[in-house]
């Protein structure tokens, strides 16, 4: 088997010509896959499932960093029973509630007829995160190493023991299984959903990854037969959208593809109108803005203005 990883001059790779290639791993994958909660997929649209909304007291069982900016950190807890874990659901993900940096408790919301009740006058710093595993080891969950936000200095100081919120998650996007070729596109935010699609068991297409980050190697993919791993180098900034918009006109004209692709949302901006201008049907894509510059906690549930 060799090593895929390649650091791209965009234009070159030829996505076309596929070969049987697989992204070599730079750490321990993630834990075992539980028993998956399947529910059908009944046309190539990408459908919605519902799950009870639960709101969980976990603690950090494990913390490792897997990266030179990455943190892997595995919760646990009685409250993790029926944790709801889709095939297919690459884009899953929880809300964490942080501990109060005054008081350091966790001001965990309640659940009411299905709807979060806030604690008395406690505003929880709330972030969202995506389910990059679950097993009988418990819940994984990657971060970006930085200091300027919240969660970041959390993942950093966490040790074994310390308590977190999780909320969630309270739905599943379940993809389309059956293209030839899906190609996945993210930032260093999205590479865990990244992770998540390349361990789906059984799933044999074709994939094309393309993973923008400061450095190449930056996160360690789950190796897999019949996929390409390109990493695109570039530092953090507006400039990464024409990044993304070279990498649009690259796959813009493959048949019978997927495109699933997340980051910072105004990079994305233009990946999407190259998509649409070149006649992609929009049941054939999956774009989701994670992140905004600028922006601190970005509800990416609400509409995109482009």
């Amino acid at each position: 088997m060799s090593d895929c990883r390649q650091r791209v001059r965009l234009g070159k790779p030829k996505l076309s010509a596929m070969t049987d290639l697989a992204a070599r791993p730079a750490a321990r994958p993630a834990a075992p896959i539980a028993a998956r909660t399947d529910a059908p997929v009944a046309s190539r649209a990408v459908q919605t499932v519902m799950h009870p909304l639960r709101a969980r007291l976990l603690e950090v069982a494990a913390t490792e960093r897997i990266g030179p900016r990455m943190q892997r950190i595995t919760l646990a807890g009685d409250q993790l029973d029926a944790f709801p874990f889709p095939a297919f659901a690459a884009g899953d993900h929880v809300k964490l509630v942080l501990p109060d940096p005054v008081t350091g408790r966790i001001p965990l919301p309640g659940v009411r007829d299905d709807r979060l009740a806030m604690p008395g006058d406690a505003d929880p710093i709330l972030r969202d995160y995506t389910v990059r595993a679950y097993s009988a080891d418990g819940l994984v969950l990657d971060f970006v190493r930085h200091d300027h936000g919240p969660a970041g200095r959390w993942a950093i100081a966490a040790k074994v023991g310390d308590p977190i919120g999780v909320l969630g998650p309270r739905g599943s996007h379940l993809y389309p299984r059956d293209y030839a070729r899906y190609v996945l596109v993210a930032d260093e935010t999205a590479l865990p959903a990244v992770g998540r699609w390349l361990d789906e068991p059984g799933w044999t297409a074709e994939v094309e990854v393309f993973a923008l980050a400061a450095e190449a190697g930056e996160y360690p993919l789950p190796v897999r037969p019949r996929t390409r791993v390109h990493w695109l180098e570039h530092p953090i900034g507006p400039n990464r959208a024409d990044v993304l918009a070279e990498v649009a006109g690259l796959i813009a004209d493959l048949d019978d593809t997927f495109v699933w692709a997340a980051g910072e949302a105004g990079s994305l901006k233009p990946f999407r109108r190259a998509l649409r201008a070149a006649g992609v049907p929009r049941e054939a894509s999956d774009i989701d803005g994670y992140w905004k510059l600028g922006t601190a906690g970005l509800d990416h549930h609400l509409p995109d203005e482009d």
